[in-house]
């Protein structure tokens, strides 16, 4: 265990991190979650700082979701950068189109767990009402408005969405062309976000495992990746022609 090889206790982790010893025990155990900045703390009192940050939530299993470490970070941003070839990014969906996401993606889980988890992608949302909302910059794979989830009205109402916030304030949606071919997206997904008082982090998945780090070299790379995702895609305002014209031709 990385505390141990440290050469310290719970009692003196959580000292250094200013937290208590029953949420370091709590973490260690997989058992409770916690916000980033005190991962990090943790991380930075047994020297292991980006280890634990890239790790946790990815290696543990029913403890600390992804999804909640990304919230916190979202809430902070300044900049988010998000790159999806696969569904409709998060923070863009309907109620409807996470639920059908959620059906697709968790088909072992209770309707309850299903239920939690759109509600959390949901609340996520509310960054992007709130007064000084980041500056977003979502790139589309094409082939996602053409993937019915939930069907046709759901669709209907998920491009419709895509539409209204691509108008919204400091918010730009471009959709990558199933013409192109030759960009570094096809990796896969890739989230970057930028603070006004701290490093940036930069964020991927695959099927059962992700990363995440804030490695200054490694942010670098992941902003240029990004740089050639969305010159690959066509322009803001043909993306949104491009996204009228499918949900007329398709859904409506």
């Amino acid at each position: 265990m990385l505390r141990d090889e440290s050469g310290k206790t719970q009692t003196d982790v959580a000292r250094d991190a200013h937290c208590s010893t029953s949420l370091v025990s709590y973490l260690e155990s997989g058992q409770k979650g916690a916000h980033g900045d005190t991962l990090a703390a943790i991380g930075d009192a047994i020297g292991h700082r980006d280890v634990v940050l890239e790790l946790w939530g990815f290696t543990t299993s029913g403890g600390y979701a992804t999804a909640e470490l990304l919230a916190n970070y979202e809430t902070e941003a300044s900049k988010i950068h998000d790159w999806e070839p696969r569904i409709c990014p998060g923070l863009l969906q309907t109620p409807a189109y996470a639920r059908a996401v959620a059906c697709a993606a968790l088909p072992l889980a209770s309707e309850q767990e299903r239920d939690e988890w759109v509600a959390k992608r949901i609340e996520r949302q509310a960054i992007l009402g709130k007064k000084g909302r980041p500056t977003s910059w979502f790139v589309i794979d094409e082939a996602v408005l053409y993937r019915p989830h939930g069907g046709k009205e759901v669709m209907r109402e998920q491009l419709l969405n895509l539409e209204a916030q691509a108008d919204a304030p400091n918010t730009v949606v471009q959709i990558m062309p199933f013409s192109a071919v030759r960009h570094p997206g096809l990796e896969g997904p890739l989230r970057i976000m930028e603070f006004p008082d701290k490093p940036a982090q930069w964020y991927t998945e695959s099927w059962s495992s992700g990363k995440m780090t804030d490695a200054k070299d490694e942010v670098s790379a992941a902003l240029t990746y990004f740089d050639l995702i969305r010159a690959s895609a066509v322009s803001p305002e043909q993306s949104l022609e491009l996204i009228a014209n499918t949900r007329s031709a398709r859904y409506e």
